[in-house]
Formats: structure tokens, C-alpha cells, sequence
């Protein structure tokens, strides 16, 4: 292959008329999305050729890499949500004029972001263009009204949002989990929203049934102290939003009465329904009787999440420094679990999940709250730098002080060429 300034001056050429068509969009082909977005202001022809639909479809398939998202503060205290590839070089900054912003834990072609101190508003952003949208901060008009007007006052606090696409209809969702007592955690609201396939525009919020046990929120919208295990209790897959059941806190607070450890509640995006009741992994659910004496329920609630990798539901049982044993999902209906991968115990640290399995069998995970590693199960190799194998170059999501927003990344799977 030609060096890349060859390529460009080839391509330049062809502005003139030099090259054909075809062969300029198989040169721009090779180019990075962040590459072509500079290269839009050569020429006419450059510019419709990189916004045509076709050409974006087959440059996405052609870079199929996931981009993660997250957000930034500068030394400047400018806000904004960074697009970045997997060796941690910035592809892209979209500029956010509020401070204290949340990335939630999405992958999809949209990014949506949550505020710390506006609990109510969120929104939903597109990378590609930069266009965003702030969904309504009110609650629905059943629950806001009435005998529901302290509450709608904002004596309630807003513990969970969840973001989602249905692939039936390209719609996107948006769940709202609200707490309106802080005496009564089974006090809750759920409601859920509609965005239009483009994020543009979107309906009113609307209440739904609650959730049928009490779920682990991880009271993340309002809590500076809420470590990466906390926002990992709950994972949107296909359109379904899964929660870790809290079941600490049943065992303690009812009687005696408990529910078995990992088992989840889901709430449905597309039918807007809470499914039945999903049990954990075996293994799981038998861990503190089989180790009897040697782990405690607030431990073992420490050591679970959830996550999607390769699209799949996993519950992630992280042993801390002993292993992380990754089980997928492979029947909701008959509740089967597969263990995929047992992590070693260089691994299985305190405040570490697993963010995305990549195609090479690497598994991408979250590491504290400022950097992201990689673990190699076929060659046992793990490293901070994805790109160079370095511990010099730590994919750094610090922010400059003030690290609530780097405690959730979204998983970016659009292209950035997006019209």
C-alpha cells in the first residue's frame, strides 16, 4: 500500500478530474473518519462524495472499531464529551455547555448524558453531527399532579436512567428510575420516554409499572461517591434494560426473607413491561453457602455486575485479587448460564468490570476510575496501553479533579461521517 501522503496527493489530483470517481472513494476508504472529516473542505466532490449514505455504510463496514465515549473537563474547566479510539487518541470533541456531566454506559449511535446537578434533565446527543437534544425535566403528567406535588417539587431524586434502542422500529427509549422517599427505598417511579430514530425529537414521559423487587440503582445521579461496581448493577442489551436484584438489602431489612444472590429484574424497552424475575448463574446463587464463613452478603454484592459483551448478558462475579468468573447468558427462558472466561487475579481487582470484548478475544475493561486495560485470555497478557503494550500511556479519563463523570463510558458505534 502507498504511504498516506502519497494517497492524499493521488486523491488531491482527482479534484481536477485526474482520478475517477471509484478510485477516489476506494483511497478515501482507507482514511480514518476523523481524517475524512478535515478532508470534507478540499473540494466539492470530496465533500458530497464522504456524505453519501453508500460511502458512509461501507467506510462503517470497513471500520467496524467500537469508539468509546466519555466525559471531559479541560484546564480550562470547558465540558465536553470525548470520542475516542481504543488506543486512546481523541477522534472527536463535542462541546457541552453545563459542568458535572454523566456519559451513561450505552452502546449505540447515539450518546446520552445525564447531569449531576439538574437530576431531571437529560440528553441525548449525536457525535456526528454535534446536534443534541434536552428531554422534558418534568415528571409524567399522572405522577407530577395531585397529591404528587411534593414530589413534583423535586422531593424526590432521580436514582437511574437507562438508554436503549428498539430495533423493530429504530425508536430510541429512555428509562427513568425516581425515588419519592428516602424512608421507603420500595417507593419508586418508573417512566419512560420515546426519541425519534435520529435523537430530533422526542414524546412526553409516561409512567409505567414499578419494578417488581428492589433493584440495585446504585443511586448514581445524585451520589459524588458512586464507584464503577455501582454503575455496573444494571446493563441495556437488546432493548432490555437488566438489574441486579438488591439482595443484601431484602436479607437484612426483611425478617430473614431473602432472594437468591444474582438474580435480575428486566424491564422490557420495546413492550415497556417488567419480565419475569431472571436467577443468577448456579454457582452464584450457592457462593456464600458454599463458602460458608469466608465471604459475607455485603461482599458478595461488591463482587457482582453486569455487562454486555458480544451482545450478550454476563454476570461478572469478581472474586477481588483471587479471579473474575464472566458468565453469558445463553436461554432467559430456561435461565442458562455458560462460564465463558475466568479472569486471573492480577485481573480481579477492586473497582474493575468489563467494558467490551473485542474480536481478537481481548476483553476491555474498566480499571478504578481513570483508565481502561486490557486482558488477553489466550495469551495471558495485560496492559494498560492498548495501542503499545506501555504502562507509560494510560488511557486517562481523569477530570482534572472532579471524576463523577468518568465513572460511566458509553460505547460509540456510529460513524462519525454520519450526514
Amino acid at each position: 500500500m502507498a504511504p498516506l501522503k502519497l494517497r492524499l496527493r493521488a486523491a488531491a489530483a482527482s479534484s481536477s478530474g485526474v482520478l475517477p470517481l471509484d478510485a477516489l472513494s476506494e483511497i478515501l476508504l482507507r482514511l480514518s473518519a476523523k481524517e475524512l472529516c478535515r478532508l470534507r473542505a478540499v473540494s466539492p466532490t470530496w465533500r458530497s462524495l464522504t456524505y453519501d449514505r453508500a460511502f458512509i455504510a461501507a467506510h462503517r463496514a470497513r471500520h467496524p472499531e467500537a469508539l468509546l465515549a466519555y466525559a471531559h473537563r479541560d484546564d480550562n474547566h470547558a465540558h465536553s464529551v470525548d470520542i475516542v479510539d481504543l488506543s486512546g487518541q481523541l477522534v472527536k470533541r463535542v462541546p457541552v455547555r453545563e459542568d458535572s456531566i454523566c456519559v451513561l454506559g450505552t452502546r449505540l449511535e447515539l450518546v446520552c448524558v445525564a447531569y449531576r446537578y439538574r437530576q431531571m434533565a437529560l440528553m441525548v446527543l449525536n457525535p456526528a453531527t454535534g446536534a443534541a437534544v434536552t428531554l422534558p425535566e418534568c415528571h409524567s403528567e399522572y405522577t407530577g399532579s395531585g397529591s404528587d406535588e411534593q414530589f413534583h417539587c423535586g422531593y424526590g431524586h432521580v436514582e437511574r436512567y437507562a438508554f436503549g434502542r428498539v430495533s423493530t422500529t429504530g425508536e430510541y427509549k429512555a428509562l427513568r428510575i425516581t425515588s419519592r422517599s428516602f424512608r421507603d427505598p420500595k417507593d419508586k417511579v418508573c417512566e419512560v420516554i420515546t426519541i425519534d430514530a435520529d435523537g430530533s425529537n422526542h414524546g412526553v414521559w409516561r409512567e409505567v409499572h414499578k419494578p417488581p423487587s428492589l433493584v440495585c440503582t446504585g443511586d448514581f445521579i445524585s451520589s459524588r461517591d458512586a464507584s464503577p461496581v455501582d454503575v455496573m448493577k444494571y446493563v441495556v442489551v437488546d432493548a432490555v434494560v437488566h438489574f441486579l436484584i438488591d439482595f443484601k438489602s431484602i436479607y437484612f431489612n426483611a425478617m430473614g426473607i431473602s432472594v437468591e444472590p444474582g438474580s435480575i429484574a428486566s424491564f422490557n424497552l420495546e413492550t415497556e413491561e417488567w419480565m419475569p424475575t431472571l436467577r443468577g448463574p448456579a454457582p452464584v446463587r450457592s457462593f456464600l453457602r458454599d463458602n460458608i464463613g469466608m465471604f459475607s452478603y455485603h461482599v458478595l454484592d461488591q463482587q457482582l455486575s453486569l455487562s454486555d459483551l458480544h451482545g450478550c448478558l454476563v454476570t461478572v462475579h469478581n472474586i477481588h485479587y483471587t479471579s473474575m468468573g464472566l458468565w453469558f447468558l445463553s436461554d432467559f427462558e430456561k435461565g442458562l448460564w455458560v462460564k465463558k472466561y475466568s479472569l486471573p487475579s492480577q485481573v480481579a481487582g477492586l473497582l474493575v468490570y468489563p467494558l467490551m470484548a473485542l474480536d481478537d478475544e481481548r476483553v476491555l475493561l474498566m480499571h478504578g476510575t481513570d483508565s481502561v486495560v486490557s486482558y488477553s485470555p489466550k495469551t495471558g497478557i495485560y496492559t494498560y496501553d492498548l495501542k503499545t503494550g506501555a504502562y507509560t500511556h494510560e488511557l486517562d479519563l481523569d477530570m482534572g479533579g472532579f471524576d463523577w463523570g468518568a465513572k460511566s463510558i458509553g460505547i460509540y458505534t456510529g460513524s462519525l461521517l454520519s450526514p
